[in-house]
C-alpha cells in the first residue's frame, strides 16, 4: 500500500477509532491494525498473518471477535503518522525509524520486541563504481524511507566516517523512497533513473545475481561497528498498551510464536514469504537458505541496540540515547538478555 493510499485508509477507519476511544475504559479495541513491510527482515509479521497467530492469541485472551487488519507500507513515515493518530496500533519498522519516534515522543512509543538482525548492503549497477566514494553526485539511491530508514542513516554514518561532520548529509540528495520490490524492479530498468539500491535481504542476492554489473559497494554493518544489530522491531504506543492490555499481550505473544515458527520451519517460512510477495520466480529452497543464513537471525531479544542508537545520535537523527536497552522496550521483554 502506498503512503497516499494508507492515508486514505486512515481516514476510512477514523470513525471506528474515535468510537473506540469513546467506549468505556474497560473496553478494548474491536479492531487491531498492523502495518508491515516487504523484506525478510519483516518476515515475522508475514508469518503472523498467514498462521493467524494474533487471532489465536486473542481467543486465548478472551477476545475471539477482535478483527485483525493488515496493511503493507514502504517505510516508516506513514507508520509514524498512524501510530501518533491512533489509527494504526502496531507497526513493523527499522530500528532507526523506531528510534526517531521513541526520541520524538520521549518514550511514549516503545517496542514489543525485536524481529531480526541482518546485513544491509548498498548495490549499484553503475560501471566503474567500486566503493561509496565513487558514486557520482547525480546518482539515485533507493531506500525504504528517506531520512529515517536504517539504510538512509547508514549513508549518513558512512559520510561522517569518510568525509567528516560537515558532510553528514552528503548523500541525502541522492536518496529516494521506494519499497524494496519497486527498487528491485527499477534497478532492472535502464530508464528508471535509479541505479543504486540500499537493500535488505533477499534483494541484494537477487540483484547481484540477475542484473548485469550489479555489485555491493557498502555494508551497513561495516560502518556500524562490524557487529550484528537489531534491524527491525515492532512498535506501539504506551497508550495503546495501557488501554488494551489483552490485545497487546496477544500481539506480543504472536510475535514470539512467529519467530519460533521461522527458526523451526525455514522452508515453510520461505513459502509464506514468496507467497506474500506473489513471487513465483524464486525457489523455496534458495529462499530458505537465505532465511537460515548465519548473517541473519530471528529473535525478539534486542541486539546492540543502544550502541546503534549512539551512532544515530552522532549523525543528528536523534537527541537522546538511552542508558539501558530496557528504556526502549516494554516491560514484557525486560527479563531477556538484551543490549
Amino acid at each position: 500500500m502506498t503512503e497516499t493510499r494508507f492515508r486514505t485508509f486512515l481516514a476510512g477507519i477514523a470513525l471506528g477509532t474515535s468510537l473506540a476511544f469513546a467506549a468505556p475504559a474497560s473496553a478494548e479495541v474491536s479492531e487491531v491494525t498492523l502495518a508491515n513491510q516487504f523484506s525478510l527482515s519483516h518476515l515475522p509479521l508475514m508469518i503472523m498473518k498467514d498462521q493467524q497467530f494474533i487471532e489465536k492469541q486473542l481467543a486465548a485472551q478472551g477476545l475471539p471477535d477482535t478483527k485483525v487488519n493488515w496493511i503493507s507500507l514502504a517505510g516508516s513515515s506513514a507508520m509514524i503518522d498512524g501510530l501518533l493518530s491512533g489509527s494504526l496500533h502496531v507497526a513493523s519498522t527499522g530500528t532507526s525509524g523506531f528510534a526517531v519516534l521513541w526520541d520524538k515522543t520521549k518514550g511514549q512509543v516503545k517496542s514489543l520486541g525485536a524481529q531480526a538482525y541482518n546485513v544491509l548492503n548498498l548495490v549499484t549497477r553503475l560501471p566503474g563504481v567500486e566503493k561509496l566514494e565513487d558514486l557520482p553526485l547525480d546518482t539515485k539511491i533507493a531506500v525504504p524511507a528517506v531520512g529515517t530508514s536504517p539504510q538512509a542513516l547508514a549513508l549518513k554514518i558512512a559520510a561522517l566516517q569518510k568525509f567528516g561532520p560537515d558532510q553528514i548529509n552528503r548523500f541525502d540528495q541522492m536518496t529516494v523512497t521506494m519499497a524494496h520490490p519497486d527498487a528491485y524492479a527499477a534497478l532492472q530498468s535502464s530508464g528508471s533513473g535509479v541505479d543504486s539500491h540500499f537493500t535488505a535481504p533477499p534483494f541484494e542476492v537477487w540483484e547481484t545475481a540477475r542484473i548485469d554489473g550489479a555489485k555491493v559497494i557498502l555494508s551497513a554493518e561495516d560502518v556500524q561497528g562490524g557487529e550484528p544489530a537489531t534491524g527491525t522491531v515492532l512498535m506501539a504506543t504506551t497508550k495503546f498498551r495501557d488501554a488494551n492490555p489483552k490485545t497487546f499481550t496477544a500481539v506480543h505473544e504472536a510475535l514470539k510464536d512467529s519467530v519460533n515458527f521461522i527458526n523451526e520451519n525455514p522452508e515453510e517460512a520461505a513459502k509464506i514469504y514468496l507467497a506474500a510477495l506473489n513471487n513465483t520466480k524464486d525457489s523455496v529452497e534458495e529462499t530458505a537458505k537465505l532465511i537460515a543464513d548465519p548473517r541473519m537471525g530471528y529473535t525478539v531479544t534486542p541486539t546492540n541496540v543502544v550502541k546503534l542508537l549512539g551512532l544515530f545520535k552522532d549523525v543528528g537523527a536523534i537527541k537522546t540515547v538511552p542508558e539501558d536497552w530496557k528504556d526502549l522496550f516494554f516491560p514484557e521483554l525486560h527479563e531477556l538478555n538484551g543490549n
